[in-house]
């Protein structure tokens, strides 16, 4: 009974293990980024600010009411009639304004859809950072797993030297030298752990629950390469979110130069105001024959707008070379694993048959230690070319703006995220 009690229970914690490690997925820690992280409100808060812009600079056609009360310390006038002190309602709507009013609102139109790409781009950024943060203890993780089997390789070498010191004194120092090798590999086991722990600790940050260690999986794992990058090629770079934000901010300076250079120009006004003495309506044109501000203004938008053109072509430059790098990154990277595993394998072998070797005393502890060395060597390589191609995944994914479509969203909605 009591056999079957701990075999049940084994089966159990064996059964929810996983759902453990799949809960804290990188799939699963960039969703929930996705829906509650600050960097999207705020995302969203900036939209919003867009759109209070537009309506400001759409109230340009709508009357201006105020009331005003004057009071006369003095007056003198030409013409007969004297100014009252009485309080009045003056109004005043703009008439014509050479297209000044209707490229402002455009401006800011192209603002609010430049910051509803930027909480695209917030979001894609935002999930490179995740994944970077997710491979970067992935591999610190890879890299503790071989150190510990060279430390285990180290310590059965120590114990086998210790006896044989026990007969054999004038031996010690080989067992100085095995034990300098073996604190060189804990050495480096603490630095990967300190590596490892500061990607756990800033993936916190984005994660409903702890990140812990043993949850650590692959992302890429056996996936075809030439079928991911099909899978996630963006043919058309229009629909990049970074490249579309850019084009806005272009149509917007675009817009504010027309604007600048309008407000140069008279601007005609329909007038009023009333008083209990007094009623008058009449058309104000106003117009700023001296203004080296306005001057300047429109060269600051001519200055804006060639600034926001340039980097227009930078980023299509920037996302192609970023797509072309990681493409052939990938390749490489799992080309160079393929070969490292097997000079794994090769280098086992050499391992074991130099343990024989030192056994038959026909090697010497240098020549066994420099194994272990090499084939800790080889296997390091093999971890850095598995990651190197993981990283270059997740880097074709950013230039592709892919990343949320990969982790499972599909759609945006801007006031409230959902899968």
């Amino acid at each position: 009974m009591k056999k079957s009690y701990y075999t049940l229970l084994s089966v159990g914690l064996f059964l929810f293990t996983p759902s453990l490690s799949q809960a804290e997925s990188l799939k699963q820690i960039l969703q929930y980024a996705f829906t509650q992280h600050p960097n999207l409100d705020e995302a969203r808060a900036n939209i919003r600010v867009a759109e209070s812009q537009t309506k400001i600079s759409e109230a340009g056609h709508h009357p201006v009411i105020s009331l005003s009360q004057n009071k006369i310390l003095a007056q003198k006038h030409t013409y007969q009639g004297e100014r009252r002190s009485d309080p009045s309602i003056n109004g005043r709507i703009n008439l014509y304004s050479w297209g000044a009013v209707e490229a402002e609102i455009e401006r800011d139109k192209h603002r609010v859809e430049y910051y509803q790409h930027k909480f695209s781009e917030t979001r894609e950024t935002m999930g490179q950072t995740i994944g970077q943060y997710y491979l970067g203890a992935l591999r610190a993780k890879e890299n503790i797993a071989i150190y510990q089997e060279s430390l285990a390789r180290h310590d059965k070498l120590i114990a086998d030297l210790k006896t044989i010191v026990s007969y054999d004194p004038g031996r010690t120092f080989e067992l100085n030298e095995a034990m300098t090798r073996r604190n060189q590999v804990e050495t480096n086991i603490i630095r990967q752990e300190r590596i490892l722990h500061t990607n756990l600790s800033q993936l916190g940050r984005y994660s409903q629950n702890e990140v812990d260690e043993n949850s650590l999986q692959d992302p890429f794992a056996s996936q075809d390469t030439l079928a991911f990058l099909k899978r996630y090629r963006n043919e058309n770079l229009a629909t990049n979110p970074t490249y579309l934000a850019q084009e806005k901010e272009f149509e917007s300076t675009e817009s504010a130069v027309k604007a600048a250079e309008a407000r140069r120009l008279p601007s005609i006004n329909l007038e009023g105001s009333a008083s209990r003495h007094e009623r008058e309506v009449y058309v104000g044109v106003s117009w700023d024959i001296y203004n080296s501000a306005t001057k300047h203004e429109a060269e600051r938008s001519r200055h804006s707008q060639a600034a926001a053109n340039a980097k227009l072509r930078s980023i299509k430059l920037e996302v192609e070379e970023k797509a072309r790098t990681a493409e052939l990154e990938m390749f490489r990277s799992q080309k160079l694993a393929k070969t490292t595993q097997r000079q794994i394998k090769l280098q086992r072998k050499v391992v074991d048959d130099t343990e024989l070797q030192f056994d038959i005393a026909t090697k010497s502890l240098l020549n066994l230690l420099d194994a272990y060395q090499e084939l800790t060597s080889v296997q390091a390589e093999e971890v850095a070319a598995r990651n190197d191609y993981r990283d270059a995944a997740l880097l074709y994914l950013v230039s592709q703006a892919k990343v949320a479509n990969w982790a499972g969203f599909s759609t945006l909605n801007l006031t409230e995220e959902g899968k």
